[in-house]
């Protein structure tokens, strides 16, 4: 059940990021471009009831591949 309810509030948060970019195509690629996925996992993984010490690594791995986010970003 509690898949159901990660799956159907994920879903509604791209929607609403879709919803977004469809009206203000700048504005929905700022949102879309936030590290949005990430902090679902986080949150997601936090309810679940998972060590701190494996959120930290995953929070670590993120920022360690942000450069190469920014960097892709500042390209394109």
């Amino acid at each position: 059940m509690f898949t159901v309810i990660k799956i159907g509030i994920s879903a509604i948060i791209i929607g609403l990021i879709t919803a977004i970019a469809s009206r203000f195509p700048t504005y929905g690629g700022m949102v879309a471009a936030l590290p949005l996925v990430s902090i679902l996992s986080l949150v997601w993984l936090y309810v679940e009831g998972q060590q701190v010490n494996s959120l930290a690594k995953f929070a670590f791995g993120v920022l360690e591949g942000l450069p190469f986010v920014f960097s892709y970003r500042m390209y394109v």
